[in-house]
């Protein structure tokens, strides 16, 4: 038997010699179609493992770059048949090919067995910029009674007038004003009252959709004072913006204020005419990185809300290493803000400590309350009852022999750079554990009073309770905010904040279109998010902008003068949710002309949910290099038709091509340096298919019914809530939300409320930095 083997062996091998196939092209023809298959772990041995590594990891000088990515095992399969092993591609027969790829995609190249070589970990963090700023004034405001609201519409008004000098002040109006924007000329504010002499009060609060500095600025011939946010309802000493005495000529005064975002503030505008020849008022502010523009009536409320405790202290940012932002660089800078916040706070309680002790600076028991009302400071700062060593530590800085007020403040500076209060992750994994991980989750700030009830009472860990949690606090403009947050970072907002466009192409986008673009941007997401349905799959498939006046006729729609921002129906072909939102679109281009791989870049990574490897290298785009005949397209395919370029490209390019019939500026085009627009292209998916795009809408449409867009989604969201993977959590995490995301019809709102259960009931074993007790 061995005989006639080897007798059929070498038959084979003098007839392929015959036929021309000798040497290593014989062998490869044996490989290919005569040998017998091999397991995948064989095939990788001997045929891969020399360029890439035992585990995928590269080899210096043959690989580099280590196997993983996103393809599927049967898509992997077909590259490496093609394309595999580098020196002699096209050699593995169908069986050995795909059984190479099985065991690739299995052992180290997919998210899962990347996940379980290397599992993540729940890491250790501090709170990041936001949660210490957002802790520090729930912590404040815990304190006092506090009343806040949402409900839009403009300023309570009511106007006054005095008949003569002798003669008491008399209402004779009250309404609701949207705007404070007023020119009344030399005419009273209603026919029959005084022209000469009247008052004005607007009231209610200011609703601030973003944190950061904002300005604000009054202009007016005659006398005002603006009160935003003032501690004591707005004495003529915490004024804002002061011009009581009036001067007959116009003024404007503008003065800024840093205001944390989701919340309102107490508001207050007061107005006075006495003989100047004319009266108006005009009240506008700049948000951060916007323009100027009058107060909107959806950041007007006539309803009234408390002071909310801003402490203003410049921080690091956080590390967004890898997408996202965390607490996990400690550096000299943030242990100095730090140091600042806690000493800020201090002296912002400084003035009111024996109001909040109940006590006098005269009481001879002020000692023993303002010792007390630091062990409540501290059990609302570290989240939870006080252990006895905790309580000794305070109780130590009080026998110290100084004035109480002064221990006071000392405890309160020690409190706040405690690692209990900055690194919320450490202590006793009990239901208070559960009940900060969930505030921290949903409002990035510390439990309210609700939520420590429900901690006291061993409640918490109840999945169901803790669901009902979630759900309650969901209605919080908190929570709002927090996924206005996560928006703005999954479509990359804030890039869009320094949009400029060369205004001989496009004559008459200017800061205030921009600024524009950006709240109807806003508007959109947040009313799809907060709809019934509140359907992710909406924020792709829309054909409705939302515009105002000037949006409207900048991009040539019609819509009732004076209406404020109205939804207008867009041609269903053309335009699709976020993705040609000319806000996105305008970001992701250049000051003249359009960008399809800033586009395609986005699309892959934010909506896609695919992986891109840095490029190998960086490459300028030179738009006076090419033909000046091209189109962007053309210069875009020349530019990236290196060998090198097209491992990445070819997914980047038929997504940025499919969005090149909008411009710089996101208007719809139909040519683009005088020639026809091409925006079809072929796009190959993760599971190695070939779809036709033939435009935005496609790719929508495509993104929308992804499976690893849809995964990609929760991802992010995950990433933007929890600060930790979802793999930490666990290897199927990820699929199994993703999962429940689809089942439950892709609704946002409770995809939030189920990371928030899932966060909340994780314990961890993080244990306290050696800062201090």
């Amino acid at each position: 038997m061995f005989s006639r083997r080897i007798f059929k062996i070498l038959a084979i091998v003098l007839a392929l010699g015959g036929l021309g196939y000798g040497g290593r092209q014989g062998a490869r023809y044996y490989r290919k179609n005569l040998a017998a298959p091999r397991g995948g772990e064989v095939v990788y041995r001997e045929d891969c493992m020399r360029c890439h590594g035992p585990v995928g990891q590269g080899v210096a000088g043959k690989s580099d770059e280590p196997l993983v990515g996103e393809k599927s095992a049967a898509a992997l399969g077909r590259y490496v048949r093609n394309e595999m092993p580098e020196d002699d591609p096209g050699s593995l027969s169908l069986a050995d090919s795909n059984a190479a790829a099985e065991y690739i995609h299995k052992a180290f190249y997919s998210a899962e067995a990347r996940a379980r070589n290397h599992p993540p970990r729940i890491e250790l963090a501090h709170l990041t910029v936001r949660q210490y700023r957002e802790s520090l004034s729930d912590l404040l405001g815990s304190l006092r009674r506090t009343t806040s609201t949402a409900e839009a519409g403009g300023l309570s008004a009511n106007y006054r007038e005095k008949k003569d000098k002798d003669a008491p002040t008399k209402d004779f109006l009250k309404r609701i004003d949207p705007v404070i924007d007023f020119d009344f000329g030399n005419k009273p504010p209603e026919q029959g009252t005084n022209a000469e002499q009247f008052f004005i009060n607007w009231t209610g609060s200011l609703i601030v959709p973003d944190t950061g500095e904002y300005e604000f600025r009054i202009t007016t011939p005659n006398g005002a004072r603006l009160y935003v946010n003032p501690p004591d309802n707005g004495s003529e000493k915490n004024a804002l913006i002061d011009l009581w005495v009036g001067s007959g000529v116009s003024r404007t005064v503008q003065a800024p204020l840093f205001l944390l975002g989701g919340r309102s503030y107490p508001l207050k505008v007061e107005f006075f005419k006495f003989k100047d020849k004319t009266a108006g008022m005009k009240l506008e502010w700049r948000p951060p990185g916007g323009a100027w523009t009058v107060i909107p009536a959806e950041s007007l409320s006539p309803k009234f809300s408390s002071f909310v405790d801003v402490i203003d202290v410049s921080m690091p940012p956080d590390d967004s290493s890898i997408g996202y932002e965390r607490g996990v660089s400690v550096s000299r800078e943030w242990t100095e803000s730090v140091a600042k916040g806690a000493l800020q706070v201090s002296a912002h309680l400084g003035g009111r400590l024996f109001e909040y002790a109940g006590t006098k600076a005269e009481a001879a028991d002020r000692g023993e309350k303002l010792k007390s009302f630091c062990l409540r400071f501290a059990q609302l700062a570290y989240r939870r009852p006080l252990a006895d060593a905790q309580k000794a530590d305070i109780a130590r800085i009080f026998a110290e022999g100084v004035a109480p007020e002064i221990a006071a403040k000392r405890a309160l500076i020690f409190t706040l750079s405690s690692p209990y209060f900055l690194y919320p992750g450490i202590g006793p994994q009990d239901d208070y554990a559960i009940a900060s991980r969930l505030a921290l989750t949903l409002w990035d700030s510390i439990p309210d009073e609700t939520l420590l009830k429900a901690a006291a009472a061993g409640s918490l860990h109840d999945e169901k309770q803790v669901r009902l949690q979630a759900q309650r606090m969901m209605k919080d403009t908190r929570a709002k905010s927090k996924l206005r947050d996560f928006l703005h970072h999954w479509l990359h907002v804030e890039e869009g904040a320094e949009i400029a466009k060369d205004q001989k192409e496009y004559p008459g986008f200017d800061q205030g279109v921009v600024m524009d673009l950006r709240t109807s941007l806003d508007l959109f997401s947040e009313s799809v998010v907060w709809s019934e349905a509140s359907d992710y799959r909406q924020l792709l498939l829309s054909d409705t902008l939302l515009m105002n006046d000037r949006l409207a006729k900048f991009y040539g729609q019609k819509i009732a003068p004076g209406s404020g921002f109205q939804p207008v129906k867009m041609d269903a072909d053309q335009r699709a949710g976020v993705l040609t939102h000319p806000y996105v679109l305008a970001t992701f281009s250049y000051t003249k002309s359009s960008s399809p791989i800033h586009r395609g870049v986005f699309v892959t990574r934010n909506i896609l949910g695919r992986m891109l490897k840095p490029p190998p290298m960086a490459i300028a785009f030179m738009d006076d290099k090419f033909d000046p005949s091209f189109t962007m397209r053309e210069k875009v395919t020349e530019l990236t038709s290196k060998p090198a370029c097209q491992s990445c490209h070819v997914t980047i390019n038929p997504l940025g091509f499919s969005f090149e019939r909008f411009d710089a500026v996101g208007r719809v085009r139909a040519t683009d340096n005088k020639k026809p627009v091409d925006a079809s292209s072929d796009y190959t998916t993760t599971d190695g298919n070939v779809i036709k795009l033939t435009g935005a809408r496609d790719v929508a449409m495509h993104a929308a019914d992804s499976p690893a867009g849809q995964a990609g989604f929760v991802r992010n969201l995950f990433h933007s809530l929890a600060k930790q993977p979802p793999a930490a959590y666990s290897p199927e995490l990820l699929g199994q939300l993703t999962d429940k995301f689809r089942a439950d019809k892709f609704h946002v709102r409770n995809l939030a409320v189920e990371v928030a259960v899932v966060v909340a009931l994780r314990p961890s074993s993080a244990q306290p930095p050696q800062l201090n007790r």
